[in-house]
């Protein structure tokens, strides 16, 4: 076939000849929407067509306290969390306070001789390249006790009794007792007993450079400026891709201000204007639920909440979603009993005390309680009309606010309520006294969730209920996984028909970062830098720049 390009050039300018009007009108019309389109982009969705992003590959993260990356003999909270990037242990925390498996392929447990014989994952590399044994679980343990109390592992590793190693993949570690063993306790950083001569040479190493198992290594370390950490190209695991720098600052008072200078990517703040700093600096935010909670302790030991039935009747005439969204400004969360929010898998269901206050009246007539003089006050079986105090403490916000509206749930019900707000050394001596009905107080709780002093009669407050206290101490025995979750879901069948404590909220705290910075999957409060492989940011380039 011949192509004629004369022909075919004289047919186009035909063509346009006769279309050119409708062509021309195209193309302005195109030329409008692309115009209307660029302006909606730049000002109404804010986007400057003269930026790009480009993405990175390294977080930059603050540190102002790191006393050494020795993850046996540190005692900084900077220090233990990054250590937890450079280490793995026998077993991890989950993201509902479980336990799960980490350096472990299969474990056996013997719940009355209360030992677990454990079979370690085979051909796992230390970052130094050499291979991860039973023998390196057992130094450990032996340098943790070795080097006392004031470490951060010892009062896990001090339940241990001892460690038998059967071969390099297996080995059987004794605790002490039956009651003060979990696999809770075995998640300390597993290190390397070849990277040192002794124990003593392990424990008093100066410029200690990590040799762990964990997802990144160390590749550059100045304890004046920087510490440079890259991914593990041997971890046993997901790999990471993406680079961390971790940036030696001299405080943490003005983390935002490093986000916008482009010092750090992100950090994790607690502070309560956390939601005003992020929007007055263009910042984004992550909300992560810390292990702090306000709760209600009834006074179980004389007067009006002696009785249970007393402390339901209240706690169906509390408004607890109210108390959080005002109180609390929804900056946290509701459960069910004292416990993480979906503590081992166990969904709260948010359900046992809703707002009712027929049911709390039906309850307090059961016990002979009515307003039989239309007073607007419910009288007792005696005539008499009860006084509830409710005791806070003067320098909290939130629990002031929160002591408020619960009085309001109850002088709706009919009480009488006073509301006494004290500063802390005269708060804690009430607290002793048990001169309160009503006591708003929190609790910061450790991970493993050792909950005995709250039903033993230990707390501050007194509470003892030796039924309570006997289920919460089998979380401190060696049960396969399963058998914590049964213990759990009893443990709240009980606690929620006793009811000595009402949870109010647990706290969030958030993970804050710059404007473009992406959390794929979000970390916990007891490792603050889980996950950070999932994270990543984007520079802002202008064409200025360029």
């Amino acid at each position: 076939m011949n192509f004629n390009f004369e022909e075919k050039k004289q047919m186009a300018v035909n063509f346009f000849r006769k279309y050119w009007i409708p062509i021309v009108g195209a193309l302005i019309v195109l030329a409008v929407i692309l115009s209307i389109i660029n302006i909606y982009r730049e000002e109404v969705l804010d986007i400057d067509s003269s930026i790009t992003y480009e993405k990175q590959d390294t977080i930059f993260i603050p540190a102002n306290n790191i006393d050494t990356l020795n993850p046996i003999t540190t005692i900084t909270e900077d220090s233990y969390y990054i250590n937890k990037l450079l280490y793995s242990s026998l077993f991890a925390f989950d993201e509902n306070l479980g336990v799960e498996e980490e350096l472990i392929k299969d474990y056996a447990i013997d719940t009355e001789k209360a030992y677990i014989d454990i079979t370690l994952k085979s051909g796992i590399k230390f970052h130094d390249g050499s291979i991860l044994s039973a023998h390196d679980v057992s130094f450990t343990i032996d340098a943790i006790k070795a080097f006392g109390s004031k470490g951060l592992y010892y009062n896990k590793a001090n339940k241990i009794l001892t460690v038998n190693v059967e071969n390099d993949n297996k080995l059987r570690i004794y605790f002490k007792n039956n009651y003060d063993c979990a696999l809770d306790y075995l998640t300390f950083p597993i290190v390397s007993e070849n990277q040192f001569g002794s124990i003593g040479e392990f424990l008093e190493a100066k410029d200690f450079l990590p040799v762990g198992t964990g997802q990144y290594k160390v590749k550059e370390y100045d304890s004046y400026k920087t510490l440079e950490l890259e991914p593990n190209k041997s971890y046993f695991g997901e790999k990471a891709s993406n680079f961390i720098s971790v940036q030696i600052v001299p405080n943490k008072n003005s983390l935002d201000n490093l986000i916008e200078n482009g010092t750090i990517t992100c950090y994790l703040d607690k502070g309560s204007d956390r939601k005003s700093v992020v929007t007055n600096n263009n910042l984004k935010m992550y909300d992560i639920i810390s292990n702090e909670v306000d709760f209600i302790y009834f006074n179980t030991a004389s007067g009006f909440f002696k009785d249970k039935e007393m402390r339901k009747a209240v706690a169906y005439a509390i408004d607890s979603q109210e108390v959080l969204e005002k109180a609390y400004l929804n900056d946290g969360v509701l459960t069910d009993t004292l416990y993480y929010p979906n503590f081992l898998g166990v969904e709260d269901s948010l359900k046992s005390y809703i707002y009712d206050l027929d049911k709390s009246r039906l309850l307090l007539t059961k016990k002979g309680y009515k307003d039989e003089d239309s007073n607007g006050l419910l009288e007792d079986k005696k005539g008499n009309e009860p006084e509830l105090k409710i005791l806070v403490n003067s320098n909290n916000a939130n629990r002031i606010a929160a002591s408020k509206f619960i009085s309001n749930n109850l002088k709706e019900l009919g009480f009488k309520v006073t509301v006494e707000s004290l500063p802390w050394d005269e708060y804690q001596n009430a607290i002793k006294a048990k001169k309160f009905d009503i006591l708003i107080t929190g609790y910061v709780i450790e991970e493993s969730y050792d909950l005995r002093t709250f039903f033993d009669g230990k707390a501050p407050w007194g509470y003892m209920n030796q039924d309570l206290y006997e289920q919460v101490r089998k979380f401190d025995r060696l049960y396969e996984s399963d058998d914590y979750v049964k213990h759990y879901e009893k443990f709240k069948e009980m606690i929620n028909e006793e009811l000595p404590y009402y949870p109010l909220a647990y706290k969030k705290m958030g993970l804050i970062g710059t404007g473009t910075f992406e959390a794929k999957e979000l970390p916990m409060h007891n490792n603050i830098y889980k996950n950070i492989d999932t994270w990543n940011w984007s520079k802002i380039i202008k064409e200025e720049d360029n």
